[in-house]
């Protein structure tokens, strides 16, 4: 039965590379909700209605939960009557700038880190990517060659080619290895200002030391993270008497721009953490202590 498309089976792929290649289509449409994917999703299901695709086959082996805390599809915006015009209305003709190395225009609408600062920002789009809670745009500005990742949700729905520059692909490649260099290098997303990224990048940028004591309550957690960074190093403390150390000293080395991403990482462990140095970050985290224990008295 052709009457939803062209049969879509077992001619590129075994039953057992199908489920999985389902599994992952699945789980990004549910959790990342990625409308474009969802819609392919159920395309495909349909298409494969002469499978049977249900019970074993259909079981969700594999999963990536991790959820996106924003509205990414138009219709189920107007459904819950929450629509707001995002730059995920233009997601198709964003993509297809990405291929072709086109020079577009965007609005920036929200900037919870600069209220009130809104802009248009004349860039070449590198990238979506899904990180922990959204989806993003990694991109490279036009005129300064400026590499960037913000948030999606927080562009307007306002997309304007410019002209018809287009660099094609081979730049697209250089500029995404360039960007994913800083990524690796660094704590989180965010890339540094213009100078500062121009230093980094022609590696006339001093990094940092950091080192942070984790103690026994979470110290296997952090050994666990054996690829948590490039630069990682752990040491550890004395030992008790039972042959387990008092403490472990986690080091690594990052820009600067990085400090304050990597600052709320080591946030979570609260008093199973403490800064050694820098100096700064030690009396930053010293300062957030004390603030917290005077919002209980």
């Amino acid at each position: 039965m052709y009457r939803w498309g062209y049969y879509l089976g077992t001619g590129a792929m075994s039953l057992s590379e199908l489920q999985v290649a389902l599994n992952a289509l699945g789980s990004h449409a549910k959790y990342q909700q990625d409308p474009q994917v969802n819609r392919i999703y159920q395309k495909l299901i349909q298409r494969l209605r002469g499978l049977n695709v249900t019970g074993e086959f259909a079981y969700p082996v594999r999963s990536q939960i991790n959820r996106a805390i924003i509205y990414t599809d138009p219709e189920e915006m107007m459904a819950n009557s929450k629509y707001r015009g995002t730059l995920f209305e233009k997601l198709e003709a964003l993509e297809t700038a990405i291929i072709r190395g086109q020079v577009v225009e965007i609005y920036r609408s929200r900037n919870p880190y600069q209220k009130g600062v809104t802009e248009y920002l004349t860039i070449w789009p590198l990238q979506l990517i899904y990180s922990d809670i959204a989806w993003y745009l990694l991109h490279e500005d036009y005129q300064n060659g400026h590499l960037a990742v913000s948030r999606l949700d927080r562009f307007s729905e306002h997309f304007k080619l410019v002209e018809a520059i287009a660099r094609g692909s081979t730049p697209q490649w250089q500029s995404l290895q360039v960007a994913h260099q800083l990524l690796e290098a660094g704590w989180g997303l965010y890339l540094g200002e213009v100078e500062d990224q121009q230093r980094e990048r022609q590696g006339k940028l001093s990094f940092i030391n950091v080192t942070v004591r984790f103690f026994p309550e979470v110290m296997a957690f952090i050994q666990e993270g054996e690829k948590r960074h490039q630069s990682q190093k752990i040491s550890h403390g004395p030992k008790t008497k039972d042959g387990n150390p008092t403490y472990l000293d986690y080091h690594v080395k990052l820009p600067r721009r990085s400090l304050n991403e990597f600052s709320r990482w080591v946030h979570r462990f609260l008093g199973n953490a403490q800064f050694l140095k820098p100096t700064e970050l030690a009396e930053k985290h010293r300062q957030g202590a004390q603030e917290l224990l005077a919002r209980y008295l």
